[in-house]
């Protein structure tokens, strides 16, 4: 009886350190902290998007390299694929898919090329959403857990608000809620963009002379009516036009 009660505090144990993991590890990414500023701060957000990238692959062969796509479209079920070639021997092959009970749309890029006596293969994963959920985030990220924590990801929010300030004090305000610094800005009469470091995540780009960004504020003021600002915030940097 004491083995069998030992058996069932050992499974809940480990069920316990499951589930504490899991929780982490959503409530610490990047995307639900940047959607959470951006909602205290009366951002109303339109879309969101991830991108991640697995480092660049080098290949004997083309063999190697068919073996490998091959692979990927067993794996990723679900995706309609397309191949296009730009120009002799480099190949993009495209994958999309929609779900639609997450409302988000997926797309897998692959390209591969010849380098001297190498194959180069390059993988990205571009996930879009419209508005934000958290619970179906919560969702999203149990799908690409894996990738999120082995390879590079780059997150971008947008949104829109109303300021009462110039551009330029509005998003340094912004900056301050992720307690960033200021490495580099552009400010103009309609738009403003702020590169800026934050000790909140361990990701990060140099610069240069020592200096590193991972956080991305961008402010855009179409009308000249303070009214329906476009706002992009992106970590380490905004991957879409803004």
């Amino acid at each position: 009886m004491k083995k069998v009660n030992l058996i069932l505090l050992c499974g809940l144990f480990v069920t316990f350190l499951f589930i504490k993991e899991a929780k982490a590890f959503f409530n610490n990414n990047e995307l639900v902290q940047i959607t959470e500023i951006a909602k205290e701060q009366n951002i109303k957000l339109d879309k969101w998007s991830m991108y991640i990238k697995e480092p660049i692959q080098k290949y004997n062969n083309i063999k190697d390299i068919k073996k490998r796509i091959t692979k990927i479209k067993n794996e990723e079920t679900g995706y309609n694929w397309s191949k296009v070639e730009s120009e002799e021997d480099h190949y993009t092959i495209i994958g999309e898919r929609k779900t639609s009970n997450l409302n988000i749309s997926e797309k897998i890029l692959i390209v591969y090329f010849p380098l001297k006596d190498k194959y180069n293969l390059s993988i990205t994963y571009d996930v879009k959403g419209d508005g934000w959920n958290k619970n179906k985030w919560a969702e999203i990220s149990k799908l690409y857990k894996s990738k999120i924590e082995d390879f590079s990801v780059f997150y971008t929010v947008e949104g829109t608000t109303s300021i009462s300030e110039p551009l330029y004090v509005e998003a340094t305000n912004l900056l301050k809620n992720f307690s960033g610094e200021k490495i580099q800005s552009l400010n103009e009469e309609n738009f403003v963009s702020l590169s800026a470091y934050t000790d909140r995540w361990e990701a990060k780009l140099p610069l240069g002379n020592n200096q590193f960004m991972n956080l991305h504020i961008a402010y855009r003021d179409s009308n000249h009516s303070n009214k329906d600002i476009k706002v992009t915030i992106g970590t380490p940097i905004i991957t879409s036009e803004y």
